[in-house]
């Protein structure tokens, strides 16, 4: 990694963590002590500081989070950041007060005025927002993020739809955002593979001492590989015909890499893509109603007949 990374890195782990010896931050970053102290260095020329104590209960840790950091930001950057900011609150995303803390340093040294705020009045995110409670999923979000660098296995006590609160083992390995929640990607010793675990569904964790050898094989990329969503499993090369106003916007989005869109008579389209996840799939597909129609494979067209037919017994049963 980068030294930049590596520095940044630095400051994660002691953002989580506290007070941090060198040569601990050196295991974990696998970097020789004076390389850490280098990186103290540069974080303090930027205005980060990292302070430094001696003795048996001594280390590295950061004096104060009022750090500020002289940026050139033009007009452009900073509508960007408040945009992004909004984006953050409207979504109720876990790091959405340490974003508005950097944009109110921002503000002190650039002497932003409420004018330049106003230009983001008439913006604003309208998507279901994740029912959490910010600070506590913020902490587990910076844990997570500073057991993945410092490669620590995890125990946690997690709740999963289909088999409900258990404890497990897992070796945390990336971390995103999906439909306004937070995942993670981990090696499950539990059900030995990688797998997703939402953020807001951990009960309780512990951070473990042993660590763990990073899979080298491992991508985040090709982890989600096909999928529409975050769902894995078997892979269906689909086919359908989507009529109008459906082909309209379905044709606005990419849903996976290498799709294909052709057009036909009447503003319809032949939809084609490999794709993972058949939940996601079926639903998907039924979003669009009467609209589309499954070609191909004949499975996933069975499959969504068959919930269909589910469907319609329920409303039946309903009246009767």
């Amino acid at each position: 990694m980068s030294q930049v990374g590596n520095a940044l890195n630095m400051l994660i782990l002691l953002k989580s963590r506290g007070k941090m010896k060198a040569k601990e931050l050196a295991d974990i970053l696998e970097v020789k002590e004076r390389t850490i102290r280098r990186y103290k260095e540069d974080l303090m020329q930027a205005g980060i500081y990292i302070m430094s104590e001696g003795g048996k209960y001594g280390g590295y840790y950061i004096d104060t989070d009022d750090y500020l950091l002289g940026l050139n930001i033009t007009d452009d950057e900073y509508i960007s950041l408040l945009i992004a900011e909004k984006q953050f609150s409207d979504t109720n995303h876990p790091v959405t007060k340490d974003f508005q803390m950097f944009l109110e340093k921002i503000n002190v040294i650039y002497e932003k005025s409420a004018s330049t705020s106003s230009l983001t009045d008439s913006y604003m995110v309208k998507d279901a927002k994740s029912n959490i409670d910010v600070n506590k999923e913020r902490k587990k979000l910076l844990d997570i993020k500073a057991a993945i660098i410092a490669r620590n296995k995890i125990l946690l006590e997690y709740v999963s739809l289909s088999s409900g609160l258990s404890k497990r083992i897992i070796r945390p390995y990336a971390v995103y955002r999906y439909k306004g929640d937070m995942y993670f990607a981990a090696f499950c010793q539990k059900r030995e593979k990688v797998i997703d675990f939402k953020l807001s569904r951990i009960r309780s964790y512990e951070i473990l001492d042993e660590r763990f050898e990073k899979d080298k094989n491992f991508s985040l990329e090709s982890f989600m590989k096909s999928c529409i969503g975050i769902y894995k499993g078997k892979e269906y090369s689909v086919k359908l015909k989507i009529s109008f106003p459906m082909s309209q916007i379905i044709k606005e989005k990419i849903w996976v890499e290498e799709q294909e869109i052709v057009d036909c008579e009447n503003n319809a389209i032949i939809f084609k893509a490999k794709m993972r996840g058949l939940e996601e799939i079926k639903s998907w597909i039924l979003s669009m109603k009467s609209q589309v129609e499954v070609i191909e494979p004949e499975e996933l067209r069975t499959i969504v007949i068959e919930e269909i037919n589910k469907i319609k017994n329920i409303y039946k049963k309903s009246n009767s």
